[in-house]
């Protein structure tokens, strides 16, 4: 790395640590989706103390009968908190600490795009900053707590970059592997649901590119194969609930409600004075960036053509985060986004990059980038505190907020018998048949115990059902079934049995694919190096 680089590389984490002082320098307040997040660290903490490698089931949430938030939902966060967690044996100081290294990860993934882009250090630099302090950025962090839509703002630039570097004359073809499968990994371990617009949004892209996408299609297939293959252990189990079990998270009505009410107003983009300072979420783009790029709109002649379809995905996704896009005309399978003002994310990246071109017309890049910079930095301070006054107690944890705000990655079952999930106690039930059943071990998602009983008899498990729990005993293996409580559910005679959760057979095999395919692309990205 140059020196001159190295100096702005350490200017980015300086922002960062301005950006991310008031969150170290004061209690951790609650945001939006504080409560979710810490319950699931801490208690996928515990697993990870136990097990090293922990199963998709947690204890604790759920009534302590076993929830499996990390069956449905992207782990990189939530996983990469609680290994830092196990450390540090703090958990919100192990959140502080995630913030900042993603916000600067994600002002040198941008640094390094919009640099490539532009040939400017200072114009990548200045990218930099804005995309790491774009208001709907430090919202994310500080008001919404939203953990991993801000980690996403770090891998949406290395895919930007792959394709120029596919694409271009100057390009490396050689770097687009690593760019494009870290990337796309990241980002869909991240956040799933966001990934999968953005990827359409590509697809459009590389069919109007068609002579160049058909050109380069080898590295696209290869590519997609690695990503595939790598995160298979999170996508499968989710497609498997999704086609074979009954969850909440799938239905009508619970994540897809009236996608487009929560849509914005286009002039909130502009509004500067929108919940400016307060504890509200912030949709504007903040003063110096819309200046920035109302110069470079009417004063730059010399846009470069290869910025266009980063100008065109920026246009069409503040048209897809506004309200006037009629989401709630299209099929629901197709709002999963929930809340379309998330394409911000989307937004945040096109305008980092082509608000700073401007920079070209001054005489003195350097003085500009120090002054815009510091200006940016000063006027993003009032954003920088959190949702509420509520200081987070670790010693009073309420672990209800682990199940989510629509508690989606429930049984149906479980919440047409709420009244029976609550007073359930955690011992094994015979539910038809007379015997008697003692618990040694209830440790989730762990779970042995003893049956005596003069024939067969049907016994509840104090498991909500998952598919992939494993129970043996007797020296065979017993089908497990979802029962009308949306509690685990079997038949058994006498004996020792034991409870795990091993995943099902798909879930093992994909574990093995995800390996391979790492290990694979390892060695393709060093064969490549």
């Amino acid at each position: 790395m140059k020196k001159k680089n190295r100096l702005y590389v350490v200017l980015l984490f300086i922002v960062s640590l301005f950006a991310m002082m008031p969150m170290f320098t004061t209690s951790y307040k609650s945001s939006h989706d504080t409560k979710f997040h810490l319950t699931n660290i801490i208690t996928l903490t515990e697993q990870i103390k136990k097990e090293t490698f922990p199963s998709g089931i947690v204890g604790n949430i759920g009534n302590d009968f076993g929830y499996a938030t990390n069956l449905f939902y992207p782990p990189l966060a939530h996983t990469s908190i609680s290994y830092m967690n196990v450390v540090i044996n703090n958990p919100l100081i192990s959140i502080k600490i995630f913030y900042l290294a993603i916000l600067f990860l994600s002002g040198l993934t941008m640094y390094y795009l919009a640099r490539k882009l532009s040939k400017s250090d200072e114009i990548g630099f200045i990218s930099a900053v804005i995309y790491m302090l774009f208001p709907y950025h430090l919202t994310n962090i500080y008001i919404r707590d939203a953990q991993g839509e801000a980690l996403l703002f770090v891998f949406l630039p290395l895919i930007f970059s792959s394709l120029y570097e596919l694409f271009s004359e100057d390009g490396n073809k050689n770097k687009f592997y690593p760019l494009f499968i870290i990337g796309y990994v990241g980002g869909m371990l991240s956040h799933l649901t966001m990934m999968i617009y953005f990827t359409i949004l590509i697809l459009v892209y590389l069919a109007i590119k068609y002579k160049k996408t058909f050109k380069n299609i080898k590295y696209f297939v290869t590519a997609s194969l690695f990503i595939l293959g790598i995160t298979s252990f999170f996508y499968v189990p989710l497609l498997e609930h999704k086609i074979l079990g009954d969850y909440r998270v799938f239905k009508d009505g619970v994540m897809v409600q009236g996608t487009q009410d929560h849509g914005l107003e286009l002039n909130r983009y502009i509004n500067i004075f929108s919940d400016y300072g307060n504890n509200k979420a912030k949709y504007f783009i903040d003063g110096i960036t819309l200046i920035l790029l109302a110069i470079t709109i009417f004063k730059y002649k010399k846009i470069d053509k290869k910025y266009i379809p980063i100008i065109i995905f920026g246009l069409i996704s503040i048209f897809l985060s506004s309200k006037y896009f009629p989401w709630d005309s299209l099929p629901r399978s197709t709002r999963m986004i929930q809340y379309p003002w998330r394409f911000e994310t989307f937004v945040a990246l096109s305008i980092s990059i082509i608000a700073p071109l401007c920079l070209n017309l001054m005489n003195d890049k350097k003085l500009a980038c120090i002054f815009l910079s510091f200006a940016i930095l000063l006027l993003a301070q009032p954003m920088l505190r959190q949702a509420s006054d509520e200081v987070i107690n670790l010693n009073h944890i309420e672990y209800v907020y682990g199940l989510g705000y629509q508690q989606e990655y429930m049984p149906v079952n479980i919440n047409e018998n709420l009244d029976y999930y609550n007073s359930r106690n955690k011992d094994v039930i015979i539910t038809d048949g007379i015997g008697e059943v003692k618990t040694t071990l209830n440790d989730v998602p762990n779970l042995e115990f003893t049956v005596n009983t003069d024939s067969i008899v049907t016994i509840e498990l104090p498991r909500i059902y998952y598919l992939g729990y494993t129970l043996k005993g007797n020296n065979k293996t017993y089908q497990l079934y979802e029962n009308d409580k949306g509690f685990v559910e079997t038949k058994v005679e006498s004996g020792t049995y034991n409870l795990e959760y091993t995943g099902t057979k798909i879930d093992r095999i994909c574990n093995y694919i995800s390996i391979i395919s790492l290990l694979g692309c390892v060695i393709l990205i060093w064969k490549k190096r």
